[in-house]
């Protein structure tokens, strides 16, 4: 163990791009100490400072002198290094980040676990280095079914083609909530549905997410339409509307040989869709519907501040017509084949905006172990990000047949799973999952699959899910993690104790069909709370909630 204080000014050195909310963060973790912040590295700065503080994600930016000082090892996105160490009579604390995330990631660890009453700092050894297990670690949203600021009207909690009743402010606040939630816990990016839309402010304000965001160290991933799903523009008067494109060439229109529908196999009911404008779709043969996509992806890649695309070619209808028929091989409702006659020019277009943008490309559902319905794939770039929908009853199978050999022989490299556990889509939107998302992460990286996407639509004021995201970021970030260190580092502090927090996770994934039960398991609970202050009482005052509301549907 060693100890640095009292220390009464620091001087920190912010050499990253995008350093307004890195420079607040500074603010935030040394909120106690005489604190100068400076861009660009001075000795001038430095001469009666008693501890200097570094903070880069381009170790170019530094003197050389200065780097020599340093330990360095090749960095990856997220992952990041506090060194310690003294020069020219000072003690130094170097944070280098992989990227801007990294940083922000090391900054917030050294708030929360490093820093002491009494303007100490105790650290455990003169390095710290951290590594994601798995680089991508990814939220799912919808628009009109995110709800993170608590007090809105026009809440939705279901659907995927629904209009958005809530005002412009309502949409800003919910992703400002909900991307404060995955920088301070490590999740590195999130696709928005719904991304582009009038009623809810538009250009404007899909640029003021991007742009907080962006300072974050969060990636925006927009979900566009390809052929379906409102193009990239999902509702309102632009040229990049699917349904105004339609409307204007009829003749592009895809020919469906039946109403557009899901049938999930672990949602308790069918889901049919009206004919309108949201089930538009065009035809994947026409070149002339391919053109306006590539004009629609640069125009969005060159608008706003994204981080990359999530990509979707349509799973609730195909095209009939002739052409589109002789030349693929059909599931249902979606057709790998049609993605792999129009993907390659998109992500082409994408990369060449910005080469650090992610291509996140939907293969659908339940299909990870059918190598031969995987096939298409080989024609697809290696530069994609490949994302296979998996429900709850498909879970069981991975657990039992996925091995480190099959991932290997995948067509392509990089290979993600999107997960219907835990949301609406699978009846359990409000369920703690939290259990099956770490062995999810686990298996994952045992496999050789790079990460995961879980949706988020549901406030972390509500516990479960609160505790949902945190397994998920934590055994993402380190799969290596065990349930019983989660518990005690994660839950302990936010559910008043070890025992608190294991009582807690038991009363509330409890299947209890007995009144007296619930009454007894609400009076423990009641007990617990009143010995707590502050959030760990709010959680339990919550979940006593809960407990009533179990009962009463009894």
């Amino acid at each position: 163990m060693q100890l640095l204080g009292p220390v009464n000014k620091i001087t920190a050195f912010l050499t990253v791009q995008h350093r307004s909310y890195l420079s607040e963060l500074i603010n935030q973790t040394f909120i106690s100490y005489n604190l100068q912040i400076c861009d660009q590295f001075s000795y001038d700065d430095i001469t009666d400072s008693e501890l200097v503080v570094i903070a880069t994600d381009d170790i170019k930016t530094l003197p050389t002198e200065l780097v020599a000082k340093l330990d360095l090892t090749s960095l990856s996105a997220g992952a990041f290094e506090i060194q310690f160490f003294n020069w020219l009579e000072r003690p130094y604390m170097a944070v280098i980040g992989g990227d801007l995330a990294g940083v922000i990631y090391a900054i917030q660890e050294i708030k929360q676990r490093y820093l002491q009453v009494g303007n100490y700092l105790k650290f455990t050894s003169t390095k710290l280095r951290q590594i994601p297990t798995l680089p991508y670690r990814l939220f799912w949203t919808w628009d009109h079914t995110t709800n993170w600021q608590l007090d809105q009207c026009g809440q939705q909690e279901f659907g995927c083609f629904n209009d958005y009743s809530k005002t412009t402010d309502a949409f800003i606040q919910d992703y400002q909530r909900l991307i404060d939630f995955m920088s301070l816990n490590r999740v590195s990016g999130i696709t928005i549905y719904g991304f582009l839309r009038d009623s809810h402010g538009g250009i404007d304000a899909a640029q003021q997410i991007c742009n907080y965001a962006q300072a974050r160290g969060v990636r925006i991933l927009p979900g566009v339409g390809i052929n379906a799903y409102g193009g990239i523009y999902w509702q309102g008067e632009h040229r990049y509307n699917l349904h105004n494109w339609l409307t204007a060439h009829p003749e592009l229109r895809a020919q469906y040989n039946k109403p557009a529908e899901f049938n999930i196999p672990d949602l308790s009911r069918k889901i049919s869709f009206p004919q309108n404008g949201f089930t538009d779709a065009a035809c994947p043969s026409k070149t002339e519907n391919l053109q306006y996509h590539v004009e629609a992806i640069q125009w969005l890649c060159e608008t706003f501040a994204i981080g990359g695309v999530n990509f979707e070619s349509g799973d609730y209808a195909l095209c009939y017509c002739d052409d589109c028929k002789s030349k693929r091989k059909t599931h249902s409702t979606w057709s790998l084949h049609d993605m792999i006659n129009i993907y390659p020019v998109l992500f082409d277009v994408v990369k060449q905006t910005n080469p650090t943008y992610w291509n996140v490309c939907e293969t659908y559902w339940d299909n990870l172990l059918e190598p031969n319905a995987l096939e298409a794939l080989v024609h697809l770039p290696d530069s994609a990000i490949y994302q296979f929908c998996c429900n709850r009853s498909y879970w069981q199978k991975i657990q039992t047949e996925l091995t480190k050999d099959y991932v290997n022989q995948l067509p392509k490299s990089t290979n993600i799973l999107r997960t219907h556990m835990g949301s609406q889509w699978n009846d359990e939107r409000y369920q703690l999952v939290a259990k099956r998302y770490a062995q999810m992460m686990h298996l994952l990286y045992s496999r050789g699959m790079q990460g995961a996407t879980i949706f988020s639509e549901v406030s972390a004021f509500n516990v479960s899910n609160e505790i949902n995201y945190l397994a998920f970021s934590r055994f993402g970030y380190d799969a290596t993690l065990t349930w019983d260190n989660f518990l005690q580092q994660e839950l302990s502090p936010r559910l008043g104790g070890d025992p608190e927090a294991e009582l807690f996770i038991n009363l509330l994934d409890a299947d209890i069909r007995s009144t007296d039960q619930l009454d007894n398991n609400i009076g423990v609970a009641k007990e617990i709370s009143s010995t707590l202050s502050g959030d760990p009482y709010r959680r339990w005052i919550w979940l006593i909630n809960e407990l009533h509301k179990k009962q009463q549907s009894l």
